[in-house]
Order: structure tokens, then sequence, then C-alpha cells
């Protein structure tokens, strides 16, 4: 069975991607929005948004419903899930936990990563630090792993671990009434990690109180840092590089929103998202007359 081909994926449902896919499906094409969370939690803990034209002393909660309602009624596929790897080619590959899916371009709109990056972070990512449980657990059996966790996401990821691994420090970064855990999963709440250390692969994750001998560290966040989702991706800083029609340096792959720099506005986001799915559109009618040459 041939796989379903997208015209468009995007990956994010804040303002930018909303923005997107909602111009995507206007302009019929086929649409698939991936968004693990609940439309941009961090705008919606906004208390007034004033700067916004034509919502005046609207809340952000109350912004991010009415973007969702909007794009939603013209019907893109919404994936609720995480993007954990993206793969070039003609079509791209999305790799998520459970699926995957392909499409001729893609729109990266995943906003920022809220918190800076852990001292070897990058340079044990593949060899023992890992951002998706369900893809990589498997290579932790029967070992020692930490779980930092700054969504309540991370608890059932750690229940998962919990099955696999010998030991599992769950190390919530975010307040809340955890729910019972397996008897492996010692919860750790109100530590700090700091850095991760080893020779060629993790051996030990520092923290503020003490640290912890362990094989590999999984980070959960809302968003991973950019650099990781798809190899050969330009940056600049922490930022993906982009052109004014919001392209990248890969062919077929775009970028809109505070991923692509400030300044962090709604109002930049939603632009960059509309000049990227008209970017992306352009992409796939040039490509479509090549094909009937």
């Amino acid at each position: 069975m041939t796989k379903h081909v997208y015209d468009i994926a995007i990956v994010g449902g804040g303002p930018a991607g909303l923005s997107a896919a909602l111009t995507g499906r206007i302009r019929k094409k086929d649409i698939v929005l991936f968004e693990r969370s609940d439309f941009s939690p961090k705008l919606q803990k906004a208390h007034v948004v004033d700067n916004y034209i034509g919502m005046p002393q609207i809340t952000g909660k109350g912004m991010m419903q009415t973007f969702a309602a909007h794009c939603l009624a013209h019907e893109p596929v919404l994936v609720k899930d995480k993007i954990v790897n993206i793969f070039p080619g003609e079509p791209f590959t999305l790799v998520t936990p459970g699926d995957v899916y392909e499409a001729k371009t893609v729109i990266i709109a995943t906003g920022v990563v809220a918190t800076a990056l852990f001292g070897g972070e990058k340079e044990f990512l593949g060899r023992g630090v890992s951002y998706c449980a369900t893809c990589d657990g498997m290579f932790y059996q029967d070992k020692d792993v930490a779980v930092i966790s700054y969504t309540p996401e991370g608890e059932h990821e750690t229940g998962y671990l919990g099955e696999l691994c010998r030991n599992v420090y769950y190390i919530p970064q975010y307040k809340a009434d955890l729910p019972a855990m397996r008897s492996n999963i010692k919860v750790m709440s109100g530590i700090q990690p700091k850095s991760i250390t080893g020779d060629t692969t993790v051996e030990k994750l520092v923290t503020d109180k003490e640290d912890l001998k362990v094989d590999g560290v999984f980070i959960m966040r809302q968003s991973d840092p950019v650099e990781n989702l798809l190899p050969g991706l330009e940056l600049d800083g922490e930022v993906i590089k982009v052109n004014r029609d919001m392209s990248t340096n890969l062919p077929g792959i775009f970028a809109a929103g505070d991923c692509t720099g400030k300044p962090w506005q709604i109002a930049k986001a939603t632009g960059e998202g509309l000049v990227a799915v008209l970017s992306a559109i352009s992409y796939l009618d040039k490509a479509a007359r090549v094909e009937q040459k």
C-alpha cells in the first residue's frame, strides 16, 4: 500500500503554524499539522494581549482558541504528536514516536526552546541523550536512566521506561501532584540538573544536590532544539536562518515564527506563517511544472 504523501507538513501549532495551515487549506493544499500540546501553552498564559491589531484586550488563551478554531474549521489533518526527526528526500519523512509521515514540503514552526541546553547535551545526543523514550527506550533495557521533564507528558514516558530500565530517576521541572509510579522509579522533585558528563557515552547526570550515575538522560521539553530535528539545517546562532520568503538552506524546507528569531511577537509569527506557506505552495507549483515537461 502506497503511503499518503501530504503537500505540506507543518511542525508546530502556535500562531505561525496555525496561520500557515489556515492559508494552506484555503489554497486547497493537503496539509498535516503536528501539534503535541494545546496550541502554544506559553501564549495561553498571557493575561492580556493588547498589541495584536483588531483583537484588543484579549487574553492569550482567548486568542489561541480563536486562532485554533478558525484554522481547524478548514480541516487540516491534525496529529497530536511530537516530531522527533525529519529526514530529507523526495518526499520528506517525518517521524513521531508512534508513526511515520511523508510530505513534499515542510514548514518548521516549533517556537524556541524555553530553557538553556545543559552542558554535554549536544555532545552526547545519540550517545546517551535522547528526546524520545518511545523511540530509544529499548536501548536502555536493564540500565539506569534519568528523565528531566518540563511537562507532565514526561510522566507517561517515564512509566514506559520503568517497564524497561533497572532504575529511573524522574526529575520534574514543573509543579504538579504526581501520580503513583512503579517501585523502580524514583521521583526527585526540587533538584536542578546542571550537566551531563561521560567519556564516549553518558555516564553521569550532575545536579545541584548530587551526581546520578546513569547510562542515559531523556529530556522532555515543549519543543526540542531545532538543529536536532533535521540534519544540515543552517542556523544563525540558536535560530533557523531564513531568507525573506522564509526558505531555509534546504530546498523544500521553510520556517516561521519564534524559531527564526526576534522579535518574538505574535504578529510577526502569523505573518511569517503566511509567507512560509505561500512560498511552499510556489515551490510545489514549480516542481509540478517541471514534472509535466
